[in-house]
């Protein structure tokens, strides 16, 4: 299975706030850091915002920051708040439609897929950062900052 760019960046910017609870980020800033125009960024934020896992404070000062503790995001629910379609096949126009089990097979393959996914929180994911995170948070450019031999 493979999630969709909008469900992928979706992920990646909830670990990114999760990193840093209490720090607001700037829709300029994350377009930056993922290398993303604005646009899409602000559009997956507002999805984020409109089922509560991110937090958006207007104004000058403002920005965007995770909405719940980690511990109480299952990265399947995120998956399906961003409407991630998890058939995996289209039968619709196959001859076999009638006689054919695989779209069973298919639909018990997704469904353990989510199922794992359920028992994942964003807390699991942000347990131990990533090596290459920690200089993107500490607004670097991403390089690996160990000395090379």
């Amino acid at each position: 299975m493979k999630l969709n760019l909008k469900t992928d960046y979706a992920l990646r910017l909830l670990i990114l706030l999760a990193t840093r609870p209490d720090q607001q980020f700037e829709i300029e800033t994350l377009s930056r850091m993922h290398q993303l125009p604005a646009s899409s960024v602000m559009k997956i934020i507002s999805e984020l915002v409109r089922h509560g896992y991110v937090h958006s404070i207007r104004g000058r000062s403002g920005g965007v920051q995770i909405g719940r503790k980690p511990s109480e995001i299952r990265v399947g629910d995120v998956v399906q708040a961003m409407n991630e379609p998890m058939e995996i096949v289209d039968c619709s126009s196959c001859l076999l439609v009638g006689n054919c089990r695989l779209k069973g097979v298919l639909c018990e393959a997704a469904q353990a897929f989510t199922d794992v996914l359920m028992t994942y929180h964003l807390s699991d994911l942000i347990a131990a950062p990533a090596p290459v995170l920690t200089p993107l948070l500490d607004g670097g450019d991403g390089a690996d900052p160990t000395p090379q031999a």
